[in-house]
């Protein structure tokens, strides 16, 4: 099989063909022995998953790898978001946990993603020593079951009530039981069902919930919360009169929020308004988050509330980090992933969701108005992402090598001013517009990403990115 490969959030490929059993006994039999090198052996492990194809097969043989590795395993009763799993290591205080998730790839994907100690994402330095020792242990014969398996304990573990838990700490619920909201809820048939539309009933709000019964092909599309897939929310709630429409992917670790209108907010946009939220209703303050693709029209509230910025590359295992570091607010990136001071470093949809209901609740209008606000004080700020498939398998290759030297005096009509390589390439104009250009780790797509102050603006720039991706 193909080498086992760690993207920006663990390993993923398609079922039965990079995705193998093989695969995930070599890779949970490497992490055993990356804790055991550690000494963390004794503190054990959580293993969980979403609905997809074969997930509690993984998750159970991943489970008696672990046990034959000798390290204590504790097994979700049933497949649960990943913010969930994250709260669950941390009350457990466990060396870390196994998720089986793809998140929001399409439904042919499956993925093995590994969380620290602290619930976040894990960073290179300890993914790497466990890819490595996977691949040694494929090429050796060491993706074998285990066989005569020492005795050992498996435990099943409930996770809802701890995270209920949390989540009530957070959020004002008095407040929110006043409003009594009206809202649509549509897990996409993911991880979210039993979560997203629960925490919201015990907020008081009114739930008409979709898609709440689970299909591994969620439905013939990604689960993912964008506004194509949320159509069929937005609809139900015009007719329901509900205020909000909110959605969750694959895992529930990002979100998708439709106004009452109709109008779909972009992550960009909920992470402002978040930002908005915390320090206009809260009185918080602190250091403001992002990934470096990420609308500036964050730096641009942080700015008007007088704090500071701090810009990762793509992946929230850097927004944990920075978390763990103190004098944290709330971090974001632009594919649907938020979380707050006081919560896990983890991202979730969940929580996202939640503080959009407080925001109308405390506010008694809707996010697009108070959107309007924002922007009459920080100026218009427009963004978008275009996904491009890539025609070839090299072709990825080919415009990396291509990229590297790119260096254009002008795009759109407008000079550019500096090239930021941190994590893609990212063109900032004289303007205040910006293109940026990503490769997928888990799919032959290539992202662009526009920003501009006016839908003219933006519509050259797509021209450029389009142009600049049909020359490979």
């Amino acid at each position: 099989m193909a080498p086992i490969h760690f993207g920006t959030s663990g390993w993923r490929d398609i079922i039965a063909d990079g995705f193998t059993f093989t695969g995930v006994t070599a890779i949970t039999r490497a992490t055993a022995r990356y804790l055991k090198k550690r000494g963390l052996a004794k503190k054990g492990v959580l293993i969980g998953h979403d609905p997809r194809f074969l997930a509690e097969e993984f998750t159970h043989l991943s489970a008696e790898v672990m046990k034959s590795e000798g390290i204590r395993v504790h097994v979700v009763i049933a497949a649960a978001p990943t913010p969930v799993l994250s709260t669950a290591i941390i009350d457990l205080k466990l060396a870390g946990g196994i998720n089986f998730t793809a998140s929001h790839n399409p439904a042919q994907y499956q993925g093995f993603k590994w969380s620290n100690a602290y619930g976040g994402p894990a960073g290179k330095d300890e993914v790497a020593p466990i890819e490595k020792e996977a691949n040694r242990l494929l090429q050796q014969n060491g993706g074998q079951p285990p066989r005569g398996v020492r005795p050992g304990k498996i435990s099943v573990y409930d996770p809802k009530p701890n995270y209920l838990k949390r989540i009530n700490r957070i959020l004002p619920m008095r407040l929110l039981r006043q409003a009594g909201l009206k809202v649509v809820a549509d897990p996409l048939y993911g991880a979210g069902r039993g979560y997203l539309d629960d925490c919201l009933r015990r907020a008081g709000c009114q739930v008409q919930v979709l898609h709440d019964w689970r299909d591994t092909r969620f439905g013939g599309h990604p689960p993912e919360p964008n506004a194509e897939y949320l159509k069929e929310a937005a609809q139900v709630m015009k007719q329901k009169r509900a205020r909000l429409a909110l959605g969750t992917d694959g895992d529930a670790d990002r979100f998708g929020v439709v106004d009452q209108d109709g109008t779909y907010l972009t992550p960009n946009e909920i992470l402002a308004l978040t930002v908005y939220l915390l320090v206009r209703h809260r009185g918080f303050s602190g250091r403001v988050v992002r990934s470096v693709v990420t609308s500036h029209l964050v730096d641009a509230i942080a700015k008007q509330y007088g704090l500071p910025v701090e810009v990762t590359p793509v992946g929230f295992k850097y927004i944990g980090e920075s978390m763990q570091r103190g004098g944290f607010l709330v971090g974001g990136e632009e594919s649907g992933g938020l979380t707050i001071t006081g919560h896990i470093p983890e991202k979730d949809g969940i929580l996202a969701c939640l503080l959009m209901v407080e925001l109308v609740a405390r506010e008694k209008r809707s996010l697009k108005a108070i959107l309007q606000d924002v922007y009459s004080q920080v100026g218009r700020i427009i963004t978008s992402r275009i996904n491009v498939q890539l025609k070839a398998k090299t072709a990825g290759d080919e415009l990396r090598h291509y990229l590297n030297r790119y260096r254009p005096g002008t795009l759109a009509g407008y000079k550019v001013v500096s090239v930021d390589t941190m994590d893609g390439y990212k063109y900032l104009l004289d303007n205040g517009s910006w293109l940026g250009i990503r490769l997928s780790g888990t799919e032959p797509v290539a992202r662009l990403y526009l920003e501009a102050n006016t839908i003219k603006n933006l519509e050259r720039l797509a021209v450029e990115g389009r142009k600049l991706l049909e020359t490979i």
